[in-house]
């Protein structure tokens, strides 16, 4: 039986030919995603993927969606080895968090975008990086829902305070997603 945390990156082709990638074998357990830490596994935290804990890299669960659905990585049971699919991993971790999926789509849209997105620490969804030295912090607002004016005073002090750009990415009930700038607010 193969031993899946010893799987390389990169195959070996008849000289000449095009390397073919192979996805890197991650596992998930009670705490999330995670790789065995490698050395070949930089290429993902350069990327701005996977925080370094230990000798493990763990995935939030935006970023195991986006790999995964990518193909630039493989999820495993801990326990089983059994592979999980998209569905699967989506379901595991939505238990009491039904919007993660509406979330993972702006993080879908903003990385395909070209930025890198982190989960955000504050009352933000996400901080996003690149495309120029302003740091942006995106709050989703869902299309029917509630977005009182109190909250969006507080975003905009504190992004205000921390010299950062405030975007409201608003999702419609089709799943598309329109950002706004949030500048100013005057009532």
């Amino acid at each position: 039986m193969e031993n899946k945390e010893n799987v390389t990156q990169v195959t070996q082709e008849p000289q000449g030919a095009a390397q073919q990638f192979i996805p890197w074998n991650t596992f998930v357990d009670s705490k999330g995603v995670y790789a065995v830490y490698k050395p070949e596994l930089m290429e993902l935290r350069e990327r701005g993927f996977g925080d370094l804990k230990g000798n493990k890299l763990h995935f939030a669960p935006y970023e195991s969606f986006y790999l995964l659905e990518k193909q630039k990585i493989k999820v495993f049971e801990k326990q089983s080895k059994r592979e999980l699919q998209l569905r699967d991993l989506v379901r595991k971790f939505s238990v009491g968090k039904p919007a993660i999926w509406i979330k993972y789509l702006v993080y879908r849209d903003l990385r395909d975008r070209g930025y890198i997105v982190r989960e955000s620490t504050k009352a933000f969804d996400f901080d996003i990086y690149g495309k120029g030295p302003l740091r942006r912090l995106i709050s989703i607002i869902y299309e029917g829902g509630e977005a009182s004016l109190k909250k969006l005073g507080r975003l905009l002090a504190y992004s205000e305070r921390e010299k950062k750009e405030v975007i409201l990415a608003v999702v419609d009930r089709r799943t598309d997603i329109v950002y706004y700038t949030l500048s100013s607010l005057n009532v």
